[in-house]
């Protein structure tokens, strides 16, 4: 009983320190954000790579519990243009997630974790998903959605669905590096 407390405790831990420091990467904070130059309304970011070091270090519980924690800090520091961004970005995010967790599950099918495919499976994941949340939820009107016409909806759907790629494109990769380089450095167990 006592081992399953320490691990309890360790991923509690990780997963504030994770959310922590995505806090810090925020906008407000650290004015890295970009606008997307295609849609002004998407910002090119780097907090979330904490949420996926958390993941490739400490697991699924650790990540949704960090990225549920980013989440309340975003829409208390930076809602963005709508005060439902924060959800949207929660969702997009436990796609990417669910998407690398599904890979990593399907160890049966002998299929070689590698950045590559881990950011593949991310990506695909995360853009499926969050198409499918946007055509539902944009058209609606604000704090929900854009109030976007049918007409203008499909190439937005594109153009998010590029940010989507591009934006995971680079923070699963970074979050990979730095984890193995954690990894090598402390000499710990890991989840990837």
């Amino acid at each position: 009983m006592q081992s399953k407390s320490i691990v309890s405790t360790k991923i509690f831990s990780a997963s504030i320190l994770f959310a922590t420091l995505s806090l810090v990467l925020h906008p407000p904070f650290l004015p890295l954000g970009i606008p997307a130059p295609y849609a002004p309304f998407l910002i090119y970011q780097i907090w979330e790579i904490p949420l996926f070091i958390a993941l490739f270090l400490f697991g699924p519980i650790s990540a949704f519990l960090a990225s549920f924690i980013n989440f309340i800090s975003l829409l208390i520091f930076f809602p963005g243009q709508l005060i439902t961004g924060p959800i949207y970005n929660l969702f997009a995010i436990y796609s990417s997630l669910i998407g690398i967790i599904l890979i990593h599950k399907l160890q049966y099918f002998r299929i070689r974790k590698n950045v590559v495919i881990l950011t593949s499976s991310a990506i695909i994941i995360r853009t499926s998903i969050m198409t499918i949340i946007n055509f539902i939820a944009l058209p609606m009107n604000p704090p929900i959605g854009f109030a976007i016409p049918e007409s203008a909806l499909f190439i937005t759907l594109g153009l998010i669905a590029l940010f989507n790629v591009t934006l995971i494109a680079y923070t699963v990769p970074i979050s990979y590096i730095i984890s193995n380089i954690i990894k090598k450095t402390i000499q710990i167990k890991t989840w990837i």
